[in-house]
């Protein structure tokens, strides 16, 4: 099985982050990577970004997750089915305007680990 690294920027609505992110910690990861097909997640807070489109939203948050299949697209639809329903709940601190979704397959590294 081919492995996929599926990026999430996102952010909450004003004043609502410390809620948004318990959510996402205690609720939310969770109930992903119980998915079929998720091997992981990993929620970073932003401290750079860098857009050269002035009118990009700033996200303050990162999610990587690994998924591991025959193609990303599959999984990550199962995971949008999914959200919002008993099987995952959703947050209505959340605000999707701007929100990004990538997923992608390494192609090549280089790092400590592979210099050694």
């Amino acid at each position: 099985m081919a492995r996929f690294h599926y990026t999430v920027l996102s952010r909450a609505h004003g004043g609502r982050e410390e809620e948004f992110i318990r959510w996402y910690v205690e609720q939310h990861l969770p109930d992903v990577t119980s998915m079929p097909g998720v091997v992981s997640g990993k929620l970073f807070r932003m401290d750079f970004q860098r857009v050269y489109d002035l009118d990009a939203p700033q996200w303050t948050l990162m999610t990587l997750y690994e998924l591991e299949g025959e193609h990303p697209e599959p999984i990550i639809d199962a995971l949008k089915a999914a959200s919002g329903s008993a099987v995952m709940s959703a947050c209505d601190a959340l605000d999707k305007s701007g929100m990004i979704q990538a997923a992608g397959h390494l192609i090549a590294e280089i790092g400590e680990e592979t210099q050694k």
